[in-house]
């Protein structure tokens, strides 16, 4: 008796499919928006293409992030110390964060010696 296979099962192959799309729709989303959730505030100009730079993001919270890591606000000067004042800075505040923290950490740049500093806006 030889079995003749008339038709091929398909369904397993689009299951897999299927979670294979899902994986890297999930993926990608993390990717594009980053890991830290900031909701940028807008502005008209154009946003300078910085190739290496320091990213300071700052969430709605008010918790602080310096390339990623979180940093108390009082340890931002420290981090900064050793880094090339060259280098620029780039702000990436959420809109609906408090003012004072936004301030602390601009003057902590500041004093930091980072003269080339950048608010990261939508457009």
């Amino acid at each position: 008796m030889k079995d003749n296979f008339s038709e091929i099962n398909v369904i397993p192959l689009v299951d897999i499919m299927l979670v294979l799309i899902t994986i890297v729709l999930v993926t990608a989303n993390f990717m594009v928006k980053g890991i830290i959730p900031v909701n940028l505030p807008e502005a008209n100009a154009e946003n300078p293409s910085i190739k290496e730079s320091l990213q300071i993001d700052m969430t709605k919270e008010g918790n602080l992030y310096l390339n990623g890591v979180q940093v108390p606000i009082e340890d931002l000067p420290e981090m900064l110390a050793f880094k090339d004042k060259n280098t620029p800075v780039l702000i990436s505040a959420d809109k609906q964060a408090t003012i004072q923290p936004f301030v602390s950490a601009v003057e902590a740049i500041k004093d930091s010696g980072f003269t080339k500093v950048s608010i990261q806006t939508e457009r």
